[in-house]
């Protein structure tokens, strides 16, 4: 399901970032247009934020965070059993690579079969299977 997707905490951050890239704007825009389906896990809004907020302080952060909540039609998704078990495993056995987060959105790709949109590099390594979609900058 190429039309369908997770956006990880990389994206986010970049789409509201000074000079956001060309592909992740035209990927956003699709997204408005809802040409593609979008899943969103609550913990990556909550680092989002956190890196935003680093950035450009803790008003920025709220406004970018709740203006990509109202005017993107983003499925936030809340954690699950199968999810945490899925996740902790992921972290079990990658502990020194991967964070948290990381486990979490490759854990929800991997269970729905659906492409990962990251800004993360080693990922195809570690997991051949995965769908991804990588961007860089």
């Amino acid at each position: 399901m190429k039309n369908v997707c997770c956006l990880d905490t990389g994206i986010i951050t970049q789409f509201y970032s000074k000079n956001p890239p060309k592909e992740i704007l035209e990927l956003m825009k699709d997204v408005k247009k809802k040409k593609i389906k979008s899943f969103v896990l609550y913990p990556i809004l909550i680092e989002a934020y956190y890196h935003i907020c680093r950035l450009l302080g803790n008003i920025a952060a709220e406004t970018r965070i709740a203006s990509f909540i109202n005017n993107y039609p983003v499925k936030l998704v809340y954690l699950n059993s199968s999810l945490v078990f899925k996740a902790g495993e992921l972290k079990c056995k990658h502990s020194n690579i991967l964070s948290y987060n990381d486990c979490i959105i490759i854990a929800y790709a991997l269970n729905k079969r659906i492409f990962l949109h990251t800004t993360e590099k080693n990922f195809h390594t570690i997991f051949p299977t995965l769908k991804l979609k990588e961007y860089r900058f």
